[in-house]
């Protein structure tokens, strides 16, 4: 084996620790591969308004290009950022093992969500988690939040916002201090389709690299992301949508958790299945939903369909 990797991440510092642990992940199968790292700046980490009515590639999009260009040999992504159709060239490789796939708060005082404060000031970029959050304390002030992991995390402990609800997976990766977070159940706070999941994205036409990504993918994540990532495409909803979705495998049964929230806040559709076939199962649960929206919009409570 002589031909060596070019990986392509985005400069955050998560972005990058994430790359550097597939390459880890690589070394195990493959303990001669050479990989390069070459970071590159996206769109959504050049932007620091709001990212409402982005294109949901904003944060891959660059890779891809990198990748279509032959610049990059395997681009990596946080999964639950990829847009659900991808270029026609290009393939995801692998998906490794997942991580918690939980979304958490941050405090500088370790509150849970029950105990902050009433009226407390809490910051997100996320418009599911903002749904969510008024479902679960009405009371609470929700701000928009940007910036890097390591950027949100220190307005909390400058005493800027008063807590903010990132993923646990990412806060888990950069080592933040496990005594600011504290875990948001799943039933009070379902998480983004394929949250917690890396994704190894290559051209098609690239033998050699698919087959090495392929050795680092774990079977059971694949299959819960597949589930979870075609129920957002069913329902015809981008990444940024109020959509949650967590599947996981008991066997060779798979059973889904969906939540759509009506962006007015007055609706929300929840289910739970169990089923063989994530495609047929999140096309089951996507139907529900539709239905489920097809009421809101009849009663004038979405803005949008």
């Amino acid at each position: 084996m002589t031909r060596q990797l070019k990986a392509g991440t985005r400069r955050s510092r998560l972005a990058i620790i994430q790359t550097e642990e597939v390459i880890q992940r690589l070394a195990s199968t493959h303990p001669d591969l050479g990989i390069a790292i070459e970071t590159l700046t996206t769109v959504g980490d050049q932007t620091t308004g709001s990212l409402k009515g982005q294109n949901p590639g904003v944060f891959t999009n660059t890779l891809e290009e990198a990748l279509l260009n032959k610049q990059i040999d395997f681009a990596v992504h946080s999964l639950k950022d990829l847009p659900v159709q991808l270029p026609e060239e290009l393939m995801i490789a692998a998906v490794p093992e997942r991580r918690v796939a939980f979304d958490a708060l941050v405090t500088d005082s370790g509150f849970t969500l029950d105990e902050l404060p009433e009226g407390a000031t809490v910051g997100t970029s996320s418009l599911r988690r903002t749904l969510q959050l008024r479902v679960a304390r009405p009371d609470l002030n929700i701000v928009p939040l940007r910036g890097n992991v390591d950027t949100r995390v220190q307005k909390i402990l400058k005493g800027e916002l008063q807590a903010a609800v990132l993923a646990e997976s990412g806060l888990a990766r950069l080592g933040i201090d496990s005594r600011y977070v504290r875990r948001i159940p799943m039933d009070t706070m379902l998480p983004a389709p394929a949250q917690g999941a890396l994704a190894v994205e290559c051209r098609k036409d690239d033998e050699f690299a698919a087959s090495i990504l392929q050795a680092i993918t774990c079977r059971a994540t694949r299959t819960a992301t597949i589930a979870e990532r075609s129920f957002l495409a069913s329902i015809g909803e981008g990444c940024a949508a109020p959509i949650a979705a967590y599947a996981e495998l008991a066997g060779e049964q798979i059973r889904m958790r969906v939540q759509v929230l009506s962006r007015k806040g007055r609706g929300q559709f929840s289910r739970s299945l169990t089923g063989s076939d994530p495609l047929a199962l999140a096309q089951r649960l996507a139907e529900e939903a539709d239905h489920m929206r097809n009421r809101w919009v009849n009663n004038s409570e979405l803005e949008s369909a």
